[in-house]
């Protein structure tokens, strides 16, 4: 009787032992997993949504798991993390979701001015203002990068710009339209907005030629060819989210 009891006892503590290593084994490489799966956009969607054949990724995945963890993993345990993953992201806001336009705007047409950046050009620079009048029914903007300065401005602006700095531009690009998404402040801290966003233009397969924002407002620089279809994506959108709500 004794016997039994302690071979009952060890049996149990066993059972016990085998589930702890299973429970630290899965700790180690759950956060991988989902290291992996977020670094995969294709592979978060289809695990998100339900059709990934997780064996198949499984087996697709264990050399990169087995690399980072410095250890062997079964199919079976990375099909468990795969499946407890789901149910995580799916608790969690998805990736690309609809954002909530307030409302859309458009200006064209654009021209894209690409000066180097120097010292000669800074200085005039600060005169720029007050010897080009800029109206509200202009765009304008100006980013300073390392080497260059880039100029977006309505077309109507392009000599006067031209003249004012009076040095050879890198090169100037003409027939550009933006097309300003704007949205409320709070919508501006939520994760993922611009990313949301550019999602609609990349699967339509619009080449955005430069992006400006403001804490309210993303804008789309893009060619004029390409001008309608980009409206139309935003107003659709525009329409259905308002239409849930």
């Amino acid at each position: 009787m004794l016997h039994k009891l302690i071979f009952l006892t060890f049996t149990l503590y066993l059972g016990l032992f085998v589930k702890f290593v299973r429970i630290v084994n899965m700790i180690k490489i759950h956060p991988i997993v989902r290291e992996i799966i977020l670094g995969e956009l294709e592979a978060y969607f289809a695990l998100t949504n339900g059709y990934m054949n997780m064996s198949s990724y499984a087996h697709q995945i264990k050399p990169r798991v087995e690399h980072m963890t410095k250890k062997q993993v079964t199919i079976t345990s990375l099909v468990v993390s795969l499946s407890r993953l789901r149910k995580e992201l799916k608790k969690e806001r998805p990736l690309i979701h609809d954002v909530k336009i307030k409302n859309i705007t458009t200006k064209l047409p654009l021209s894209e001015i690409a000066y180097e950046n120097s010292g000669k050009f800074l200085e005039k620079l600060d005169s720029l203002h007050k010897k080009i009048a800029i109206s509200q029914e202009d765009f304008f903007t100006i980013t300073i990068g390392t080497t260059e300065v880039d100029i977006i401005c309505s077309t109507n602006l392009e000599n006067k710009i031209l003249k004012h700095f009076k040095i050879k531009p890198k090169y100037i690009n003409h027939n550009f339209a933006g097309i300003g998404i704007s949205f409320s402040p709070e919508v501006f801290g939520t994760p993922n907005v611009f990313f949301s966003l550019l999602s609609v233009t990349a699967r339509a397969r619009i080449n955005i030629e430069e992006l400006v924002s403001t804490p309210t407002e993303f804008i789309f620089i893009v060619h004029e060819k390409d001008f309608s279809k980009t409206v139309s994506l935003f107003s659709k959108l525009h329409r259905d989210v308002n239409t849930k709500n």
